[in-house]
């Protein structure tokens, strides 16, 4: 039986991602492939070269606490948990000019300021070359579709897989550009099926759907509001072909706010422990001989249709 996991999109919600890998390796819960978005895929690549999730976590945090990272002041951009705030966006733009570009460009911080961090951390192979398979998940911002890297330069595929729209600039590979994945997938559940896993688990840091106390304000907010319902009830719907779905309470905690560091990991860390013995049931459920068969059946099911339409 194959086993995978999928590392959502959250921005800095995804440090959740270490605790939760931690509690699983401690259990000795493998993973035979990996599948991430945008902070996902920050968090997957990492794990897939380095497969020790001490050693990951002080790669980021001696990062992420210096002061190249600092001068970024990624708090600034903090709004509401759920989304990046268009009202502060706004407010603070005459601070970010002078980190990045201008505010009529394409980003607020320049390219760099994310290259940098990436190659400060993910190390320079291509994403075949990772010990555990990985696939990172961004969006083409020319066609709207999902582009799932499975090949090419680890860096560079990061580095699209995480650029959030108008904070940081569209990222071009091979003359196609592209953005955050956590706008077509943001919790890579699907992808981690396509690499052919039989057990999946999904770990969901995206924001939560709120119930407001009153309606917003103006007619803009209202848009934003119904357009966040509607990618919420989809995401939804896709996240659940996992087998077991992991949700950290940190639904609080915007997805700017790097500095939550430890706090974030160690909700990583309570539900992944809740959630242990229904991972390890279900692991035991699908290596039974009768769920067996039924993956054997259905892959010669498969195997039949393809040479069918092959035919004909």
């Amino acid at each position: 039986m194959k086993k995978a996991i999928a590392l959502g999109g959250g921005g800095a919600r995804g440090l959740a991602h270490l605790g939760i890998l931690k509690i699983l390796e401690e259990n000795n819960i493998k993973f035979d492939m990996i599948a991430g978005t945008s902070m996902g895929s920050v968090i997957g690549a990492l794990y897939a070269v380095e497969q020790n999730v001490d050693k990951i976590e002080k790669t980021l945090k001696d990062y992420l606490f210096n002061k190249m990272f600092s001068k970024l002041n990624m708090e600034k951009l903090q709004g509401d948990a759920q989304a990046p705030s268009a009202k502060n966006l706004i407010r603070k733009a005459r601070e970010f000019v002078k980190y990045g570009t201008s505010v009529d460009g394409n980003s607020f911080f320049a390219n760099s300021m994310l290259e940098e961090m990436i190659n400060a951390i993910i190390p320079d192979i291509d994403i075949r070359d990772t010990k555990i398979p990985l696939a990172c998940v961004a969006t083409d911002i020319t066609n709207g579709r999902e582009k799932i890297f499975t090949e090419g330069p680890l860096r560079k595929i990061v580095l699209a897989s995480t650029s959030i729209p108008g904070v940081f600039p569209p990222v071009n590979i091979d003359g196609v550009w592209y953005t955050d994945g956590a706008h077509v997938n943001v919790t890579p559940v699907s992808v981690a099926r396509l690499m052919g896993a039989d057990f999946v688990i999904g770990s969901d840091v995206k924001s939560k759907l709120k119930t407001l106390d009153a309606i917003p304000s103006n007619s803009r907010d209202i848009m934003n509001r119904c357009n966040f319902i509607a990618t919420h009830l989809f995401y939804e719907i896709l996240i659940k072909e996992a087998n077991v779905v992991l949700e950290p309470n940190i639904k609080q905690i915007s997805w700017s706010e790097f500095n939550k560091f430890n706090l974030m990991v160690n909700e990583g860390i309570k539900e992944a422990r809740l959630k242990l013995p229904v991972i390890k049931r279900e692991i035991q459920r699908l290596n039974s001989p009768l769920s067996q068969c039924k993956r054997l059946f259905k892959k010669f099911i498969n195997s039949k249709d393809n040479l069918r339409a092959a035919i004909y």
